[in-house]
């Protein structure tokens, strides 16, 4: 160990107690980070945070984004976990000398090792800091304190300039790492394997944002290009299930799309039976609409041709392909085009029937019956979620939609 008075392992008085001051500094700014993050985050109604002051300086806002988390975990605790670590390392000589040849004797350089983590975190913070200003267009005040505490610490920490400056440290981190891995490796892969899993499971569940969850959801089912769930026969879900759903849809709905590929979801996970009954937003053939909604011109031609395909036992299959075709490019706007569109989707069916099925007076019969069905539960837009007995008007977010089935269940049950 060198002979003068502060070396890589041990720090001077006054930058000991600088460090110090500001690893504490930074604890308590972690700390109402992290309660800023819970209620906004795990609270349905909250009072706003005192560094919520404008549009653009906004704790609270920029906390309910994807970008107050890193692999799912906070950066709050992210913070914490940080600033624990550089006391340890600052106190980690008191540690060796109670706890001999223990772990802790691999950290012999803990002076550049702190200067090394209040670098990389600064570096970390200044990509956050960017997203922050250009991306969310919102400031944390506290957030940015956090980043002044970590670069004060590196300036604090790190070599002279003359010893190497930084370059000396982070070179002195990286071997001191890769020797305590080679030493320690077995443990080092245990807590390597279980650190890594962790995350992936954290950043996969987003378990500590149950209100960020519910957009991931959500933001599957809005911007799926295709519905990975579909099925192509008539029968969606259980046929002997208590719980039945009729969905009351247009297939040029948006929202109706997105309900559809959630039901297809649940049919997957649950015991229910799901039922689509038509309710095309196009006046040529629904009385029960004032006038044809833009973009719905072909609406009841669609419903005529899914409701033909149950013939061939491919309802689903020419639903799903409506529903994905309706909200892309290649939408169809005549009755040639549907077919081709049908062709070239290679379900197995038919074509010649199918167009015989569509416009027989069996199918504008059947397409009525829906109508009527639809009018007695005086539904007068789609997506309406019929479960059992309880109508519910428009889409809902899909953690809510298993809810309410999940209360139709017990319903039966008792």
């Amino acid at each position: 160990m060198e002979n003068s008075t502060e070396t890589n392992f041990k720090f001077s008085k006054p930058r000991f107690f600088i460090i110090l001051f500001l690893i504490l500094i930074g604890v308590a700014l972690c700390v109402e980070l992290g309660v800023i993050f819970y209620k906004t985050n795990f609270l349905e109604t909250f009072e706003r945070s005192f560094c919520n002051v404008s549009d653009y300086i906004d704790c609270d806002g920029v906390a309910l984004t994807k970008y107050s988390l890193s692999f799912g975990v906070p950066n709050a605790l992210w913070g914490l976990i940080l600033y624990c670590v550089m006391a340890m390392l600052l106190f980690v000589d008191r540690i060796q000398a109670k706890f001999k040849n223990t772990i802790f004797d691999v950290f012999e350089n803990p002076r550049s090792y702190i200067a090394s983590l209040a670098l990389l975190s600064f570096a970390i913070s200044m990509i956050l800091a960017y997203i922050s200003i250009v991306e969310i267009k919102k400031i944390c005040v506290l957030c940015f304190c956090t980043y002044f505490v970590d670069l004060f610490i590196a300036l604090t920490a790190m070599s002279k300039f003359k010893e190497g400056f930084i370059f000396k440290d982070i070179k002195t981190t990286v071997v001191d790492f890769i020797k305590g891995a080679k030493n320690h490796f077995v443990l080092f892969l245990i807590v390597l394997t279980a650190f890594v899993s962790t995350l992936y499971y954290l950043n996969d569940s987003y378990v500590l944002s149950p209100k960020l969850r519910k957009q991931k959801l959500q933001q599957e089912f809005f911007e799926a290009k295709v519905n990975k769930y579909a099925v192509k026969g008539n029968i969606l879900g259980k046929e002997n299930a208590k719980v039945k759903i009729n969905i009351y849809s247009d297939f040029n709905c948006p929202f109706c799309r997105v309900v559809n590929i959630m039901l297809h979801k649940i049919a997957k996970e649950g015991h229910v039976l799901i039922n689509d009954v038509q309710y095309p937003l196009d006046r040529s053939c629904n009385s029960y609409v004032g006038v044809t909604l833009m973009g719905h011109e072909l609406s009841c031609l669609q419903s005529k041709y899914a409701i033909a395909a149950k013939n061939q036992g491919k309802y689903w299959g020419i639903a799903n392909l409506f529903f994905d075709k309706n909200m892309s490019p290649e939408k169809p706007n005549s009755e040639e085009a549907l077919i081709k569109l049908i062709e070239e989707a290679n379900l197995g069916i038919d074509i010649d029937k199918l167009k015989t099925d569509a416009n027989s007076p069996e199918t504008a019969s059947a397409l009525e019956e829906d109508l009527k069905k639809a009018a007695a539960l005086n539904v007068n837009g789609t997506p309406t979620i019929q479960i059992n007995d309880v109508v519910y008007v428009g889409a809902m977010p899909y953690d809510e939609m298993r809810e309410k089935i999940g209360l139709a269940e017990k319903r039966e049950e008792n």
